[in-house]
């Protein structure tokens, strides 16, 4: 996960100073959940296939890089309680009613505002935008919804972008527990990368 985002990568990072002898490749995704696991899945494919180390790492970035990750909630205290974002400008936005779309860059792997809206639907409306900010209307994605505890906005948010892009579908799963914590029951996301990019992954 994101060394962004969370100390996991700085515990592994330490861990393997412990043991200096053992052979230990660290790799900071950049990201998390359902992004994060394309990097895993085509890199034990690289390695099922005989790789070295450089080509698979190289295989890992390009995933990494051709992947974006974004979504939307409707409720914000459970990310002000976790310090996600201020108390302050989280007690504006939820008398507002505001509905956030967050994305992360891959810079720092932070969160990152790309917009917001008023209503749910029309957030999620935002985030089928959003993805077109990466890829023109009808190009041939991979992509997977993820959810909380919302498997109806889950639906929904596949079927609009069903409407706009031709997608290779990867199952629609709930986020683990401990991310979850962190958004509340009502998160619904995307991961979507071109789906050219997963050609080159043996």
């Amino acid at each position: 996960m994101s060394s962004g985002l969370s100390g996991t990568f700085s515990a592994a990072t330490a861990g393997a100073a412990m043991v200096p002898e053992a052979n230990i490749t660290l790799y900071d995704t950049k990201t998390l959940s359902a992004a994060l696991g394309w990097q895993v899945w085509a890199a034990a494919c690289a390695i099922a296939a005989g790789w070295n180390v450089d080509e698979i790492l190289a295989l890992v970035k390009q995933v990494g890089d051709a992947t974006e990750s974004m979504y939307t909630l409707k409720e914000l205290k459970y990310l002000i309680h976790g310090g996600r974002i201020s108390h302050m400008k989280g007690l504006i936005a939820s008398v507002l009613n505001i509905k956030p779309l967050i994305g992360v860059e891959k810079v720092g792997g932070t969160y990152t505002q790309l917009g917001m809206a008023r209503r749910f639907e029309a957030a999620l409306d935002g985030l089928v935008k959003q993805m077109q900010q990466y890829h023109p209307a009808g190009s041939a994605l991979r992509t997977q919804v993820l959810h909380s505890f919302n498997p109806e906005a889950a639906a929904l948010l596949r079927q609009k972008i069903d409407a706009v892009f031709t997608c290779e579908w990867l199952p629609t799963f709930p986020m683990s527990p401990p991310l979850g914590a962190h958004t509340g029951p009502t998160m619904t996301g995307v991961a979507f990368a071109s789906a050219d990019v997963f050609a080159n992954v043996p």
